[in-house]
């Protein structure tokens, strides 16, 4: 039966035997007196009793059998057994006859609602206890330490347990009782930003009490009324955490229901006894409360406190139980018994609920394993610190982490080059392991032992026999990691992480120490041999009531009081060799101990193991005696940053090895597999961190930094005694100090060869069984770091001994992380052509080129350095061609294979100064920044962008030390292309850029508030362009739209002068009103004529506002100076001299004529003049026209080499330019559009769609409508006509939008005038044909401006006429429309008044007396209103009946041509014809003389507003070939309808 385990009592050997069948590992012993019991991983329990005599020397003296108890953990003290069973609970057994005699609950203090109803106090779970004569100790689940008994250090004293408060906020993982005292471990939970807002606070703010029937109401009428917490009680915040991802890490820190929201993930069957162990014992913790592994269940622990969650859901889903019962019924039973209804109706639906998420749960758990790249290991929980406790975080300066943080950013020059996403995110991932694993490692580390009651052997730990009221912590293990605690009945053991046992308290019968019988009051290392001698590392420990028993790698020592008559000497206890078995732990209680066995071979990983933990005893004392101290004392220094990250990777290692350290001790002890010690199965983490530190310690080194840390700290005697034998050489005793720090600073990387070593005892120990090839690949990444830190530290100490030996380039140019390449004093390299007493020195560090010629010197920085071979010539051999942005250099070496070195290692070193570089050889192509000093446009500048070879190539920023920047695309070292210029003295430019000049279009913002957009020609506005100077609320604002010539006005041009109330249409030069022009003025006074230099002279015309007309000679605007003839609106005129200014008085020398004609008779309103002293149409807006003409590449119409010599090639060259225009217009739209997402984090993917087909189709050169029209083809351009016009990269799109913005800013806005109307026509007539004339070169087959083509279909019923009208009037019109019909509405506003004053007054009236007083035919309208006359007349019968042709009418205000208008008329015709055919027979035809006053009737109820102007609008746009048609006579019909309105009488009471 040895198979099980080894029982003694004393040294004695006690045989025994199984009733019944262990199942599981044995995993506790305990006694009472000479009953023994064991219970297994499986949570049995077997009891056995001790025979006092033998029958034979063979015969057992114990037998175990099962007792029907489930036994998560059992004690005892001298009296009695204490199980605690699955359901959480203690149960008081007595061991005679195992009678169950008492059950003890843990049981919260019961809380009260917010009505004053107190809730049911809720039962906690025990997860593990102790027991001795006076006390019990109890530790809950969630990690919360109850207590009963007499213990007045932490204020309990009553037979019922109490929670203990003494250790709020900490996490107790193992207790121990001795005789007279106690024993707890525990940790602190450090809480993080995201803790504040803990869930325990918030179920403690709003508390649900069953039986109080307002809780109940509350919830059963507000289903949806829930606050909303950040924590619900399944332990799931609402919120995602970074941590929440597996990481690769064989430490199992367990997790909390309520403080956080990590979760503790398992995958490995054979772990969940060691890691229930574990956490037990106290081995490691995390943020949150250990939670028991049970091996069968294999339960995830995503949700812990199950009645908080039945709690939780049942509340948030009463409200379904409203819906169950109705009316006074439900009221009854709620205020009876409301706890009923609540079961009733929604325990199920909460179980249901509760299971289906926790199933989940449990996927979500595996998915995030497998997820995570390592499903191997177990999940490293958020400790919630970042430092070994408060020795690192407290004494860290504040910007450690970030500094490791941002040292975890950097490239590393072995890293290979990934996608940019890909790697940010696998690095991002990296980091966030990396953290949640040092977290681990320091809560394995950051332990504390807390002891209290009796103190009279010492056993308190604290060096004295003093008494204490309190618990007092064992300040000898401070963050030294203690895996286990015992305590016999007077003395205590404690275990290391590192392997040290340490005791303390009664020595009587040498069960402390075996050097003296005095009590030790301090913990005391346990030594087999002398005390100078390395400690053994003990594997495992274990405390009888007067004995210690101790299992180290050569066997088990016991020691103390073993029987009557043996004392005080330490007994090897030999555990016999079986085949296939090995010792797994040691178990001590009363006089008895056991060794228990497990069915695997001892695993050979001993050696490795001791090594390991000697190394992080070192490291633990490298840190307090070195690290910790410098941390404080450390100064700032320039390179205080270097120091800050060498401490903070320093704690990272020691978390790390921690972490190897227990992965490695549970493998040997046979829980887990070899790839799943830590130094496998986090591999990339483990050598990331190595490579943060190896980084570190470079920089340190190329500093000279041992130096500095030397003259800061003392090295205390600890460290000299550990690393003075590796001192070579005797030196003083400031050189011996440096050189220790270095030693111990360097101890990590100089013992780096011990994780080959180790790895190398896995692959042997675990053959060829799974998981080989991750064993393999991690030891070739071990061999590969181990060769690159030799690497490393050779080229730190040659750049710590080329700084040393550089004079004054030390101060300028050495900064910690720059490395010795190469340098030309042992590696030569001239330049070519250089004068004869001229010295050069080239130094090749990790980031730059040094350059020093003479007593000066140049840096050229790696990232814009260009380096390529010239080939050899008879002049020149073995030279090496370097381009920086502002020097060219010629190098060569004395040999080839001189000049290859060189070029290898500037090609290597630009390569790691550049971040992801794919290739062997820097790209030609690269993004970098630069500062110009000696560039003559950019110096100065600093530029940060893409390069070509040496030179600003694609898009950057540049930015000037006197403000000025430039952000936009640049070619081959100069601006070109789109770009936005800010200049501090005179504003911003946005827009093209050419040869390093505004050239093109562009937007200038002034520093004075002006506004330019248009055309640029060498940064000086040329072409046609807006200019907006001031503001409305100025003393000068005014808007000038029209051309400019180098930064000036002139050609044609409207300004609008806000503040003179002006605006001006016609010629400049130089920046003056001068040549043929035209004024309006707000007080409605019109000039025409002619300026020289802003004044108005010569012959002109003057128009007022009430018809008043002046032709003559002017001075100025409004002042006469000659002959002239005033002519008054009633028809007198006035011929002769005048002289002065209109509104002051006018001397006159004239003829008066009287107008004696008819009354009747038209006077003319406008002189003869009108019109012919203005500008042409045709000579209007001509730079926008010649912009486009440019765009397509031909001449201007007129021009002397305007040929048609060869018509089809023309066309043929045109599309191509058309074709570029497009492309180049949408790129840089779509480089625009990148630059405003990133900028607004958005986009509009379905615009961008949209957008991208038209520009497919646009792109395309269509080869219909060259040659030959015909329907089918004519559809085909009007199509594409349509998609050009609507498109702003197309040249046709660009015309348009300018176009229509001039003709709109002319005519339209507050200065308008009823004169301007006949300009406007002959305008839009004029841009018409030329927009036309440029269509034609496009499609040369489009009929010739100003003829027309008719195009017959194939049944000849229909035709369509091709003409300029037609094609662009549907285009054009509606772009004006606004501005153009404001005219027509002032033009007619006379008559439009009357008409419309004459449609209120008749529209009042019912349709039958309308319809009389408009004459129409009774047949029209008594037959559909007779019906109706005696009973109920309806007097909208009539509109009902042509309510179709009125309503129709009405879409004429909807249509924007002449053509769409006339079809509307059409449309009404059709309809009324349709009702009448209706009423009087399908065959029926009336005559003019019943349709007209029909028509007239659907005029007058349609109620068009401003029809007079809508006529005018048709007559003035309709094609000639319409009038006389279908359409003209229909249009004529509505023009008498309106003019008949106009001289009908108001009144219809004849």
């Amino acid at each position: 039966m040895e198979r099980y385990m080894y029982l003694w009592r004393g040294p004695e050997k006690i045989l025994y035997t199984f009733g019944d069948q262990p199942s599981g590992l044995i995993c506790r012993l305990v006694t009472v007196k000479d009953h023994v019991f064991v219970s297994t991983t499986t949570n049995n329990l077997y009891h056995g009793v001790v025979a006092t005599h033998l029958e034979s020397e063979t015969c057992p003296l114990l037998t175990f059998k099962r007792v029907q108890f489930y036994a998560v953990d059992i004690a005892t003290n001298s009296d009695y057994l204490f199980i605690v069973n699955d359901a959480g609970q203690v149960l008081r057994i007595d061991p005679s006859d195992m009678t169950h005699v008492e059950t003890i609950t843990l049981r919260e203090e019961p809380k009260s609602c917010s009505h004053g109803y107190k809730a049911d106090n809720e039962s906690v779970k025990v997860k593990s206890l102790a027991a001795s004569d006076n006390a019990m100790l109890f530790i809950a689940e969630n990690g919360q330490l109850w207590a009963n008994g007499d213990q007045p250090q932490i204020d309990i004293k009553t037979s019922e347990p109490k929670k203990v408060t003494f250790f709020d906020g900490r996490i107790v993982s193992s207790v121990a009782c001795g005789a007279n005292f106690n024993v707890a471990l525990v940790r602190k939970i450090i809480r993080t930003m995201k803790d504040d807002t803990d869930s325990e606070n918030d179920l403690e703010e709003e508390v649900f009490v069953s039986s109080c029937p307002h809780c109940v109401s509350d919830v059963m009428l507000s289903p949806v009324s829930q606050p909303s917490t950040d924590t619900c009680p399944l332990g799931l915040h609402v919120r995602q955490s970074s941590e929440d991802r597996s990481t690769n890490s064989t430490s199992a820190p367990s997790t909390a229901s309520k403080d956080h929201d990590n979760a503790l993930l398992l995958d490995d069957e054979k772990r969940f006894d060691d890691l229930s162990k574990t956490l037990t014992n106290g081995d490691n913790f995390s943020d949150g409360l250990p939670i028991e592994l049970q091996r069968e269940e294999k339960k995830n622990v995503i949700f812990i406190n199950t009645e908080a969650a039945r709690q939780f859901l049942t509340r948030q889903l009463s409200w379904v139980s409203s819906y169950g019962n109705a009316g006074e019924e439900l009221l009854a039973e709620c205020a009876d018994r409301p706890t009923r209804i609540i079961k009733q109706n929604v325990s199920n639906m909460a179980s249901l609920v509760y299971e289906g998420v926790k199933t989940v749960g449990d996927k979500v758990v595996t998915l995030s394993r497998h997820m995570s790249g390592s499903s191997d290991n177990n999940e490293a929980q958020d400790s919630g610190q970042d430092g070994l406790e408060d020795g690192v975080t407290g004494d860290t300066k504040p910007t450690a982490t970030s500094l490791a943080n941002s040292l975890r950013c950097e490239e590393f020059p072995w890293s290979s080059s990934a996608g940019t996403s890909d790697r940010e995110l696998s690095e991002q991932g990296l980091n966030e392991r990396i953290n949640t694993l040092v977290r681990a490692g320091n809560s394995l580390l950051s332990t504390e032992l807390w002891t209290w009651g009796d103190i009279q052997y010492g056993q308190l730990g604290t060096g004295d026999t003093t008494k204490r009221p309190r618990p007092i912590l064992v300040e000898k293990f401070h963050n030294l990691g203690i895996k286990k605690i015992v305590c016999g009945s007077y003395h205590v053991l404690a275990l290391t992480l590192d392997g040290r046992a340490y005791a303390w308290g009664r020595n009587n019968s040498f069960q402390v120490t075996p050097q003296s019988p005095t009590d030790q009051s301090s913990p005391r290392l346990f030594s087999c041999g002398p005390s100078s001698s390395q400690p053994e590392r003990v594997r495992d420990m274990a405390a009888g009531e007067n004995h210690t028993l101790i299992m180290t790698s050569t066997g088990l020592q016991l020691m103390g009081k073993y029987s009557l008559e043996r004392t005080g000497e330490i007994i090897q206890i030999k555990i016999p060799d079986a085949v296939g078995y090995s010792a797994k732990q040691i178990l001590s209680s009363g006089s008895y101990s056991c060794c228990t066995m497990i069915n695997q071979p001892a695993c050979d990983i001993s050696s490795d193991l001791t090594n390991e933990q000697i190394f992080l005893e070192e490291m633990l004392m490298v840190y307090q005696n070195l690290i910790k101290p410098f941390q404080k004392k450390g100064g700032a220094t320039q390179e205080s940053n270097v120091y800050e990250t060498l401490c903070q990777c320093y704690t990272e290692l020691i978390s790390f090895t921690s972490l190897n350290v227990l992965s490695l001790w549970d493998y040997y002890d046979h829980n887990g597999e070899a790839y799943e010690v830590v130094v496998v199965a986090s591999i990339e983490e483990y050598i990331t961190v190595y490579k943060h530190y190896l980084n570190a310690i470079c920089d340190v080194v190329s500093l000279g930094g041992f130096t500095h840390i030397a003259r800061i700290i003392d090295v205390p005697q600890t460290l000299i005694s550990l690393f003075m034998d590796k001192v070579k050489g005797s030196k003083s005793k400031k050189a011996n100090n440096e050189a220790i720090i270095a030693l111990a600073l360097q101890h990590p990387l100089n013992r780096l060869n011990r994780y080959k070593a180790m790895v190398h005892s896995l692959i042997r120990i675990n053959g060829p069984k799974l998981g080989i090839e991750r064993l393999q690949e991690a030891l070739g990444k071990w061999e590969q770091i181990c060769d690159e830190q030799e690497r490393r530290l050779k080229e730190a100490e040659t750049t710590k001994q080329f700084w040393e030996s550089s004079g004054k380039l030390v101060e300028l140019l050495r900064s910690p992380d720059r490395r010795l390449i190469r340098e030309s004093r042992t590696h030569p390299i001239s330049v070519l052509n250089c004068g004869r007493f001229s010295t050069h020195w080239f130094v090749l560090l990790t980031d730059i080129l040094i350059h020093v010629n003479g007593t000066s010197h140049t840096v050229h920085p790696l990232p814009t350095l260009w380096v390529e071979p010239l080939q050899d010539t008879d002049a020149v051999q073995n030279a090496l061609s370097v381009t920086t942005p502002e020097d060219s250099l010629v190098l060569y070496t004395p040999t080839p294979a001189e000049r290859t070195e060189w070029l290898q290692a500037l090609q290597t070193a630009i390569k790691r100064s550049l971040l992801r570089v794919v290739g062997h050889v820097p790209p030609l192509v690269r993004s970098s920044s630069f500062l110009f000093t000696k560039h003559s446009l950019y110096k100065d500048a600093k530029y940060t962008g893409r390069w070509l070879n040496g030179k600003p190539h694609g898009t950057g920023k540049l930015e000037w030390s006197d403000g000025r920047m430039y952000v936009g695309h640049f070619h081959r070292g100069i601006m070109h292309g789109t770009g936005k210029m800010e200049i501090p003295t005179q504003g911003i430019y946005e827009g093209q850029w050419k040869d390093g000049q505004q050239n093109g279009y562009g937007t200038m913002k002034y520093i004075n508030g002006d506004i330019y957009e248009g055309h640029f020609k060498d940064s000086l506005p040329h072409g046609h362009g807006i200019k907006k100077e001031g503001h409305f609320m100025a003393s000068v604002a005014s808007i000038y739209i029209g051309e400019w010539v180098a930064g000036l006005k002139q050609g044609y041009g409207v300004m609008d002068d806000i503040t003179t109330g002006e605006k001006y249409l016609g010629l400049w030069n130089n920046n003056m009103k001068h040549g043929c022009g035209l004024i309006v003025t707000l007080d409605g006074i019109y000039y025409e004529g002619v300026f020289m230099q802003d004044i108005l002279t010569g012959h002109g015309v003057m128009i007022f506002e009430d018809g008043t007309h002046y032709e003559g000679e002017f001075r100025s605007a409004g002042v006469f100076s000659g002959k002239g003839t005033l002519t008054f609106s009633s028809g007198d005129k006035i011929e002769g001299n005048m002289n002065g200014a209109w509104n002051e008085g006018v001397k006159i020398t004239a003829t008066l004529h009287m107008n004696v004609a008819n009354c009747s008779s038209h006077v003319n309103a406008k002189p003869t003049s009108f019109g012919k002293l203005c500008v042409p149409p045709d000579q209007k807006w001509k730079a926008i026209f010649r912009q486009c003409y440019q765009q397509l590449g031909v001449s201007e119409p007129g021009s002397k080499n305007n040929s048609t010599a060869n018509k089809i090639g023309e066309t043929q060259r045109v599309w191509q330019n058309v074709a570029v225009v497009i492309t180049n217009s949408h790129q840089d739209t779509i480089q625009r559009r990148k630059d405003i997402a990133r900028d607004l984090n958005s986009s509009s993917s379905t615009c961008r769609q949209k957008d991208r087909s038209n520009i497919n189709q646009l792109e395309k050169i269509p080869q219909f409508g060259w040659d030959s029209l015909n329907l089918k083809t004519y559809d085909e351009v009007h199509d594409y006509l349509i998609k050009a016009f609507e498109s702003l990269h197309h040249p046709l799109g660009t015309l348009l939008t300018e176009v229509a913005a001039a003709y709109t800013a002319t005519y339209g806005g507050v200065r308008v005038h009823p004169l301007l109307l006949s300009h406007a026509v002959a305008e839009l007539h004029s841009i018409t044909s030329r927009i036309y004339h440029v269509v034609t070169l496009l499609f040369p087959a489009l009929p010739p401006g100003g003829q027309e083509l008719i195009l017959e279909t194939e049944d000849s019923e229909e035709s369509k006429v091709v003409s300029a009208a037609a094609i662009l009037h549907p285009i054009l019109l509606p772009r004006v429309h606004s501005a153009l019909f404001v005219l027509y509405a002032l033009h007619n506003k006379k008559e439009d008044d009357a008409y419309w004053k004459r449609l209120m007054k008749w529209n009042k009236q019912p349709d039958i007396t309308l319809m009389a007083f408009l004459g129409i035919d009774p047949k029209f309208w008594k037959s559909a209103t007779t019906n109706h006359i005696g009973e109920h007349p309806l007097p909208n019968d009539a509109e009902q009946l042509f309510g179709d042709a009125v309503e129709t009418l009405q879409q004429l205000k909807t249509t924007f041509s002449p053509l769409e208008k006339l079809l509307v008329i059409r449309n009404t015709f059709e309809q009324m014809t349709q009702v009448v055919q209706r009423q009087l027979g399908s065959t029926y035809l009336w005559t003019m003389d019943e349709l007209f006053p029909v028509f007239h009737f659907v005029v007058v109820r349609a109620r068009v507003l401003q029809l007079g102007s809508e006529i005018n609008f048709i007559e003035d746009f309709m094609e000639p070939y319409l009038q006389n048609g279908e359409l003209g006579i229909m249009f004529t019909t509505l023009k008498a309808c309106y003019y008949q309105i106009l001289q009908e009488k108001m009144s219809m009471s004849n």
